[in-house]
């Protein structure tokens, strides 16, 4: 007979999955209402060293708006096209789960018309929200590489 402990475990660690392929899903295609969501209300957000930390869905909905801000004047003064970006993560590493909180370390890369543009990883703190799903209460971007070629490198630069 299987252990009801475990079973419920594999069941949390799957759903964080989710919810990790989501954000990079959402990240993508540029869809920050969905990608808000995935937040809980009081939440931290800090999307890159050296940057302000965002708080809570409406926190992240205004991180991308910020960055296309910063994206525009960019272009307009010369600089680089916003890249179209492509995330790939790795298989999470869910160091320690509980049964309504999780934290998790996950490496990723991300594509763009150059290639491989950057990677790094992410370290998150999540837990269940009312209805069951898991949301994020805490996700912070590392940076380890950027490609010289990247668009990100001008973003960095101020």
């Amino acid at each position: 007979m299987p252990d009801t402990a475990s079973l419920a475990q594999c069941v949390a660690a799957e759903a964080i999955r989710a919810t990790l392929s989501r954000y990079c899903r959402y990240v993508d295609a540029g869809d920050s209402q969905n990608l808000s969501a995935l937040f809980h209300a009081d939440a931290q957000y800090l999307p890159m060293a050296g940057r302000d930390t965002y708080r809570g869905p409406a926190g992240v909905r205004q991180f991308f708006v910020d960055l296309q801000g910063e994206f525009i004047a960019l272009l307009n003064a010369g600089g680089p096209k916003p890249p179209r970006l492509k995330h790939h993560l790795a298989m999470p590493d869910i160091q320690e789960l509980k049964t309504s909180s999780a934290r998790i370390e996950t490496r990723f890369s991300v594509y763009s018309n150059i290639g491989l543009d950057h990677t790094g990883y992410y370290i998150d703190h999540m837990s269940l929200d009312d209805a069951g799903n898991w949301l994020f209460d805490y996700r912070e971007i590392k940076l380890d590489w950027i490609n010289v070629d990247s668009a990100i490198n001008a973003l960095l630069a101020d």
